[in-house]
C-alpha cells in the first residue's frame, strides 16, 4: 500500500468516526446534575417548559435557575430524560415545590404537603364520625392524590381539606348487613 493510499484510508476512517459522533452535554442546575446527558433542542425545550409552568405558577417570573452546560461529543447518542431535566428545572425556581393535588372525582381541591398524612387524616375522620351501627365507612367520592408543582406556602390545611373532601362526596357509613347506617 503506497504513502498516498495510507493517507486515503486513514482519512476516510477519521470521517467515518466523525459520522458517527454525537453532541451532547452534560447539565447542572443549580448544584444538581440530573444523570443524563441532553441535546441542544432537549435544553431549549426543557427551559421554555419550565419558564411557562413558573410563569403560570407565580405572580411574577424570578430569574431562570442557573444552568451549566457542558458539551461534549460521544459514540454514544444523548440518552436525556426530557421531563426529568424539567422537573430539575422547575424545583430549582424559588417559590415552586412539587405538592400532592387532592381531586375529588376529578375536580381539582387544592394541594397538601404530604397525601399520605391526608390519607390518615381523612381516615381517622370517618371512623371518629362512625355510627354504632355502622362496620364501614367510606367517601361516596373517587378521591386521587398526584404530585402537582406549586407555589410555596400555599398548601391546604389538612383538616381543611378533610372538610372539603366530605363536602364533595360525603361520608357514607353501612351496618353488617351492606345497608346504610
Amino acid at each position: 500500500m503506497t504513502q498516498k493510499n495510507r493517507r486515503i484510508l486513514a482519512l476516510a476512517l477519521l470521517f467515518l468516526l466523525c459520522s458517527h459522533l454525537h453532541l451532547s452535554y452534560d447539565v447542572v442546575v443549580d448544584g444538581h446534575s440530573p444523570p443524563s446527558t441532553y441535546t441542544a433542542k432537549q435544553l431549549r425545550r426543557a427551559r421554555v417548559v419550565a419558564a411557562e409552568v413558573a410563569r403560570e405558577l407565580l405572580p411574577s417570573l424570578p430569574p431562570e435557575p442557573t444552568l451549566h452546560c457542558r458539551p461534549r461529543l460521544s459514540l454514544r447518542a444523548p440518552t436525556g430524560d426530557l421531563p426529568l431535566l424539567t422537573d430539575t428545572l422547575l424545583r430549582a425556581y424559588p417559590g415552586i415545590v412539587l405538592a400532592d393535588g387532592v381531586f375529588v372525582n376529578g375536580q381539582r381541591l387544592g394541594t397538601v404537603e404530604d397525601g399520605s398524612e391526608l390519607y390518615a387524616r381523612l381516615r381517622e375522620s370517618i371512623l371518629g364520625q362512625m355510627p354504632n351501627a355502622a362496620v364501614f365507612g367510606n367517601i361516596s367520592g373517587e378521591l386521587q392524590i398526584s404530585p402537582v408543582y406549586s407555589r410555596a406556602g400555599h398548601e391546604t390545611n389538612y383538616d381543611d381539606m378533610v372538610l372539603l373532601i366530605c363536602g364533595m362526596a360525603p361520608v357514607i357509613y353501612l351496618d353488617g348487613e351492606g345497608k346504610l347506617a
